[in-house]
């Protein structure tokens, strides 16, 4: 079996539930501590702008452990989809990456660093321009640079041009777009994941604590255009025309 033969038979494993905690853990010398809280600030930041009010319904697409549905408006429905085997979904994707749902059935999508991890980005938002309804919104984020990690495979990432133009491709136009964790913090993080291994166990958890501190400093001095233009993270807010 080939490489590309591999990832295929890669996407038809069921949802992994490993290594959840892990993520969502900001703790000490945690080797990803500082994008594991600056990207869910940056998302909450961004989700008035889907304009949400009681009654409105809000698709979760690729759902995970439901991270972000505490951010909900009080009275909005949420629908939660993802591949096999997540409990936590309120819905089943199809093989081929489809949701099996009505066109214009919501009026807001999430989707939470997902994108990287689908066979085909452009059916994966050709699904989210096609169940919003018009004037709906998504709430999108996914990586510009970053190493490889697979859930179950890691497949794609952007510039920030090349991620516009795959949103305003799928009939979306841009409403905000944000970048998480600018060029020079970027390259530490690199750095830090490059050579980590190589330090000795006891260490690694200091090692991972001084460099996670540089890069919060360094981040702190990048402008928000500079982000915009190269970031770990991309934050993305896009409507689907009305009319």
């Amino acid at each position: 079996m080939d490489q590309a033969e591999d990832v295929v038979t890669a996407t038809r494993l069921r949802f992994n539930e490993n290594r959840r905690d892990w993520l969502r853990s900001a703790r000490a010398g945690h080797p990803l501590a500082y994008i594991i809280r600056a990207l869910p600030e940056a998302i909450a930041r961004s989700f008035p702008a889907l304009h949400l009010s009681p009654g409105d319904r809000l698709l979760d697409f690729g759902c995970a452990d439901q991270p972000y549905r505490g951010l909900l408006p009080s009275g909005v429905v949420y629908v939660g989809a993802d591949i096999a085997g997540n409990p936590s979904a309120d819905v089943e994707l199809t093989e081929a990456g489809g949701l099996p749902l009505d066109d214009a059935s919501f009026d807001a999508v999430l989707s939470t660093q997902v994108l990287e991890h689908v066979l085909d980005p452009r059916v994966y938002v050709s699904e989210c321009f096609r169940v919003l309804r018009p004037g709906g919104r998504l709430l999108l984020s996914t990586h510009g640079t970053m190493v490889l990690h697979r859930d179950p495979i890691d497949l794609w990432r952007w510039t920030s041009d090349g991620l516009r133009v795959q949103l305003e491709r799928s009939g979306l136009e841009i409403v905000a777009f944000e970048g998480v964790m600018g060029l020079a913090a970027t390259g530490l993080q690199l750095f830090q994941d490059a050579t980590l291994g190589r330090v000795p166990r006891w260490a690694r958890r200091p090692y991972a604590s001084l460099l996670q501190a540089a890069i919060a400093f360094w981040d702190r001095s990048e402008s928000d255009r500079a982000r915009a233009l190269n970031a770990l993270v991309y934050v993305v807010v896009a409507e689907k025309p009305r009319g």
